[in-house]
């Protein structure tokens, strides 16, 4: 994976509908987590989450298009050398089996992304409907597509909603989501990002680096009854420290899809404590955006990836190399490792 840099960024989310807003608002830690024209069943205040301020209010395919397309857009018009027909695009959306999950998402959203972006669907670009994990294996698809000849860029997008009604409404009656009377649960939350990839940057420019990439399978789901031992993300996280020739004293800094429930906590946990073998000199940063977006499921690997970038290029990321790691309802675990490189950015008074 040491081919694969990630040299842009686009995002429209509850906090923002561009990449620089989104990213310095999580950067003063502002939640867009906050009533919602929903009741909460289980009490009498609106139920909480965090939704993208868009006119309409439906939902759908076209929504999500809507939100993919700008993202994708951002990334596409970073790409300044490249023509944007030229460019593959993948996309991760939510799996199959997601109650209120938009009819045709697979077959229509290409489509109607393209459309919105003007530009014909490039032969090579696919969704990937796998959850948090779509985009995970997109950027092991990206990395392959970059080696190619003719494929000098990839734009990857995660594009997702838990505010569907009936998603909503699953989620509740498992007690997923975060309510007057469950805190063991999550913000809803919806939004689409995206990242510009290439096999390299052009020299002095700022991007991040993917050294190692692991992906693995975790037995003991968040509703298995098996006994909960973290093995899945212990061994993603292992591997990409492995392919990265690195250990985790190296690490400074670990971005996560963590979101509340407490299964994602006593898994972050657990790696640690099997992957930290080493005296530490300074204390290891651990951050969790879902705390200010609300889950944003599919696109949550993008957002971590831009968020990467961003804290490299403005000097305010720890020491040291980023772990990022990410995991599906479904067991599927994943992980990379990270490193900026470039000048920074400086900042304006």
């Amino acid at each position: 994976m040491s081919g694969l840099c990630v040299l842009a960024a686009g995002m429209m989310t509850p906090l923002g509908y561009n990449a620089p807003a989104t990213l310095a608002a999580l950067r003063s830690g502002i939640s867009a987590v906050r009533g919602l024209p929903w009741p909460d069943p289980t009490g009498a205040d609106p139920l909480r989450g965090a939704r993208v301020p868009l006119p309409q209010w439906w939902f759908g395919v076209g929504m999500q298009a809507d939100m993919a397309a700008a993202a994708i857009g951002e990334c596409l018009a970073a790409a300044e050398c490249q023509d944007p027909r030229e460019i593959p695009i993948l996309i991760g959306v939510c799996a199959p089996e997601r109650a209120g999950r938009p009819a045709a998402l697979d077959q229509q959203l290409l489509t109607q992304v393209a459309a919105r972006l003007e530009l014909p669907p490039h032969p090579l670009s696919r969704v990937i409907a796998m959850d948090q994990m779509g985009c995970a294996h997109g950027l092991l698809a990206a990395a392959e597509l970059v080696a190619r000849p003719g494929v000098q860029q990839v734009v990857l997008c995660g594009v997702d909603s838990y505010l569907e009604p009936a998603t909503l409404k699953d989620f509740i009656d498992r007690r997923r989501l975060m309510t007057a009377d469950n805190s063991n649960g999550f913000f809803p939350g919806e939004g689409a990002c995206a990242v510009l990839l290439a096999a390299n940057a052009a020299p002095g420019q700022p991007h991040v680096r993917v050294l190692g990439s692991g992906i693995a399978h975790e037995p003991a789901g968040i509703d298995s009854t098996e006994p909960f031992q973290a093995r899945g993300a212990t061994q993603a996280c292992r591997e990409a420290l492995r392919q990265a020739g690195v250990t985790m004293k190296d690490v400074g800094l670990r971005l996560t899809d963590l979101s509340g429930e407490h299964y994602k906590f006593k898994e972050a946990s657990i790696v640690s404590s099997r992957l930290e073998r080493e005296v530490r000199d300074t204390p290891q940063d651990l951050w969790h955006p879902i705390e200010y977006l609300g889950d944003i499921g599919a696109a949550i690997l993008p957002a971590l990836l831009a968020q990467a970038l961003h804290a490299g290029l403005h000097g305010y990321a720890p020491p040291g190399l980023t772990l990022c790691h990410v995991g599906s309802d479904a067991g599927g675990r994943a992980a990379f490792v990270l490193r900026y490189d470039g000048p920074l950015q400086e900042e304006e008074l």
